[in-house]
């Protein structure tokens, strides 16, 4: 069987991610584009390379089982294109199918790319992966045409979602390829072992029942009954991720496939009927209340409540043709998604444990120390910090817990000279504000000075390009000249003898 290669582009999420993978275990070669590391302010939805890698394989399981799948795997820069390459499937997937992932509100921008891909990949099948909110008709219908009058808005995300069908759409209309158009709905647990990428989407909701369902229990209440606001008789539309993924790949395969593909589950339920579910596997009794007192997202609880019916007939034709067999979405099914969840802390990222004391806490005269007796010994050295001054004008420091502890560094003649200035006084280049603490983990070089700015306990002003030369060679600087924390001690014994 000939090699078959898929160009991904779009954000490594609850769908590209497990679709990589399922298409390398098909045999499939995976071409993945990435954002460039020398763009990073750039509003692509894609993934910076690092990202795209470790969201691979953890769709793959792991490291060492995505290691089997290398030769496979192919991650390409931004509308980078492997010569020699025919291409079988473009995969065009700008917007992350769960409301709720990050890189949503960027999803309209992505219709740029849209041409330099086409023309780098050479006349391969385009498949424009959307959601079923992005074609929601003033009638409450989704169709399975792309071309219609669309409602207005209910929610930010059906906002973001029709912008970004209606700008690819457009986009494609004035270019000959041959393109179809898949609309996903939200994605859950796998229904082979309950696993997602991101528990984005319906899990949002599954974890704030989950809490309310444990706190219920532990209060040993009677009446084990939660209230929340949906509609009963309307559809929440979801569908597993496995079950998607997989139909998915049976319609880029197929020859004969419809334009426009709403892709939903077969046995659609309504929200009575898998809520229900939702209760039984937690035990508890979840009924329609007009007011809960629920912490659900917004757009979930819109969606809760809006009647929107799915045309599927495409769907039905599809299934029949590669018998893909209805999914069982009931207790287990639930119970199993959310015990994978509950196990990897519903996808939050879990808290770093408090390091050991140093036995160092800051004070104003541990500041005045630094600044005014270690840090001119180490100047007019060919330092770092000399490097850094000779990039711009001045570079100043402030510490945030006092009002009179400001210093800076300006070049003249040659020469780094480091001062105290005041508010009135000319504002330096880039300036730093620093929290105590932080001074005392920086100059200790137990924290680099990006991880605190990323925290927000040192703020940096100034013109950007010389601000990231000038943090690049400071967090250098700090780091190859650490002050002992014996030295600091001494400053602090001696402090409390006076």
């Amino acid at each position: 069987m000939a090699q078959k290669t898929a160009y991904i582009w779009g954000p490594i999420s609850s769908f590209t991610g497990p679709l990589v993978s399922f298409l390398v275990k098909k045999g499939w070669h995976a071409h993945v584009a990435c954002k460039s590391s020398l763009n990073l302010l750039s509003l692509s939805p894609l993934d910076l390379r690092s990202s795209v890698q470790a969201g691979i394989e953890a769709a793959l399981g792991g490291h060492d089982k995505a290691k089997a799948f290398q030769d496979r795997i192919k991650i390409v820069e931004h509308n980078e294109f492997a010569k020699g390459t025919t291409y079988d499937a473009v995969v065009f997937s700008g917007i992350p199918p769960n409301f709720d992932e990050p890189r949503g509100p960027r999803a309209p921008w992505s219709a740029h790319e849209l041409k330099d891909v086409l023309n780098g990949t050479k006349g391969a099948p385009l498949f424009v992966v959307s959601s079923l909110h992005g074609g929601v008709q003033a009638d409450g219908v989704v169709p399975e045409e792309y071309e219609f009058s669309r409602r207005k808005p209910q929610t930010t995300w059906e906002s973001i979602c029709q912008q970004y069908e209606t700008k690819v759409i457009e986009k494609l209309k004035n270019l000959e390829h041959p393109w179809f158009l898949v609309r996903l709905p939200l994605l859950a647990g796998a229904t082979v072992d309950g696993a997602t990428l991101n528990y984005s989407g319906i899990y949002s909701l599954l974890r704030e029942l989950s809490e309310k369902a444990r706190s219920i229990k532990e209060l040993q209440r009677e009446i084990k009954e939660i209230k929340l606001n949906f509609n009963p008789n309307s559809t929440l539309w979801f569908m597993p991720v496995d079950t998607a993924v997989y139909t998915f790949w049976r319609f880029i395969e197929d020859d004969q496939r419809s334009r426009t593909l709403n892709l939903i589950p077969t046995n659609s339920l309504l929200n009575m009927e898998w809520i229900k579910s939702v209760g039984k596997g937690l035990g508890v009794n979840i009924r329609d209340d007009d007011e809960d007192r629920l912490n659900v997202n917004p757009v979930l609880r819109k969606l809760l409540t809006d009647n929107v019916q799915v045309k599927n007939r495409n769907l039905f034709e599809v299934a029949g043709r590669y018998h893909i067999p209805p999914v069982q979405i009931d207790e287990a099914y639930f119970q199993q998604i959310m015990a994978k969840a509950e196990g990897k802390s519903w996808g939050e990222t879990p808290a770093p444990e408090p390091k050991k004391p140093t036995g160092v806490s800051y004070s104003d005269r541990l500041a005045r120390f630094y600044f005014e007796e270690i840090l001119p010994d180490l100047l007019n050295s060919d330092s770092l910090l000399d490097k850094a001054i000779a990039q711009c004008r001045s570079i100043g420091f402030v510490i945030k817990e006092a009002s009179d502890l400001r210093w800076h560094l300006t070049r003249d003649d040659g020469q780094t000279i480091l001062s105290r200035y005041e508010v009135t006084d000319e504002r330096p280049k880039v300036c730093f504000k620093l929290s105590g603490n932080a001074l005392v983990s920086l100059i200790q070089s137990k924290m680099p000075l990006h991880r605190a700015l990323l925290m927000r306990v040192v703020e940096v002003e100034g013109p950007i390009f010389e601000t990231l030369k000038v943090t690049n060679m400071i967090e250098r600087f700090w780091k190859e000249n650490p002050v002992h924390a014996d030295r600091l001690n001494n400053l602090q014994i001696e402090n409390a003898a006076t």
